[in-house]
C-alpha cells in the first residue's frame, strides 16, 4: 500500500480528516471502507498509519494508530534540470527521477530539442508532471514531493538558477570525466545538481555556457543513451555513491 499526502494540519488531536479529490479517489477508486488501514504523509513531515473510521465520497475520517517522524537525512538534495524531450519518455523520466529521490526538476529548452512548449499549455503540462510527482512520491513511500517547475530556457536558466553546492552536465564527449569516478571517494555534498540533455545532446556552446557558470562535464561512458535512460542512470549512480540507496 503507498503512502497518501494530506495537508499540514489534516492531523489533530489522533485523527486526520480528508476531504477533496483525496477523499473522492481513497473512497471512489480504491474502495475503502471503515476499518482498513492505509498510510498518510505529510511532505517533509510525520508520515501516520491510520485506520478508517468513516468512508463517504468527499470525506473520510481515520484515527492515527501509530506516527512516524521523517528519517535522518543522509543523501544530497537533488536538482535535476532535464532538456525537454516528447511526452511520454518525459513523463516516464518524471516518475523515475521522483523514485530516484530527486527533489526539484527543472524542464529545460536546450538548443537541439525538438519539442517546443506553447504557451498556451505550460499550465496544463506542469500540472501534469506535477501529478505524475506526486503519485511516483506515494508509490515509492517517498518522503517528499518534488517540486516541477514551468519549462526554462537552458542559457537563463544555466546563468541564473540556484544550482547546489556540486553542479554537473552530462556530455557524451570522451574528454568528460566518468560520473562515477567523479563522485567516488569524495565528500558528499548537501546539494547536487545533474542536468540532462535531448536526444541529440547539448552544442559545445551550451556546455561551454555550463562550464563558465560552475558545471563540471561528466559522462555516463561510450553508449549512447536515450535522454530517459540516462536519467535513471545517472540519478542511480549519484545514489549509489552518495545517496541513500
Amino acid at each position: 500500500m503507498p503512502v497518501f499526502f494530506v495537508e499540514r494540519g489534516a492531523a489533530q488531536n489522533g485523527k486526520v480528516t480528508i476531504t477533496g479529490q483525496l477523499a473522492r479517489h481513497l473512497s471512489g477508486s480504491l474502495r475503502l471502507r471503515s476499518g482498513e488501514m492505509i498510510w498518510l504523509g505529510e511532505a517533509g513531515g510525520p508520515r501516520y498509519h491510520v485506520r478508517i473510521t468513516t468512508a463517504d465520497r468527499n470525506r473520510l475520517t481515520a484515527e492515527i494508530v501509530s506516527e512516524s517522524l521523517p528519517p535522518a537525512v543522509t543523501a544530497p538534495r537533488i536538482t535535476l534540470g532535464l532538456a525537454l524531450i516528447k511526452s511520454t519518455p518525459m513523463d516516464w523520466a518524471v516518475q523515475k527521477a521522483t523514485e530516484l529521490g530527486v527533489a526539484h526538476m527543472v524542464p529545460l529548452i536546450t538548443a537541439r530539442s525538438v519539442v517546443r512548449p506553447r504557451p498556451e499549455g505550460t499550465n496544463h503540462q506542469t500540472s501534469r508532471w506535477q501529478s505524475i510527482a506526486l503519485e511516483a512520491a506515494q508509490q515509492s513511500m517517498g518522503w517528499e514531493i518534488p517540486v516541477v517547475t514551468a519549462p526554462a530556457s537552458f542559457d537563463a536558466w544555466c546563468a541564473t538558477a540556484d544550482r547546489g553546492e556540486c553542479r554537473l552536465i552530462l556530455w557524451e564527449d570522451s574528454s568528460a570525466k566518468p560520473l562515477r569516478h567523479r563522485l567516488r571517494g569524495q565528500p558528499r555534498p548537501a546539494s547536487v545538481t545533474v542536468v540532462i540533455g535531448p536526444e541529440g545532446g547539448f552544442e559545445t556552446r551550451e556546455i561551454a555556457l555550463a562550464v563558465r557558470n560552475g558545471f563540471e562535464a561528466v559522462s555516463l561512458g561510450p553508449r549512447i543513451l536515450r535522454t530517459e535512460t540516462a536519467v535513471a542512470a545517472a540519478l542511480a549512480i549519484v545514489q549509489y555513491e552518495w545517496g541513500d540507496r
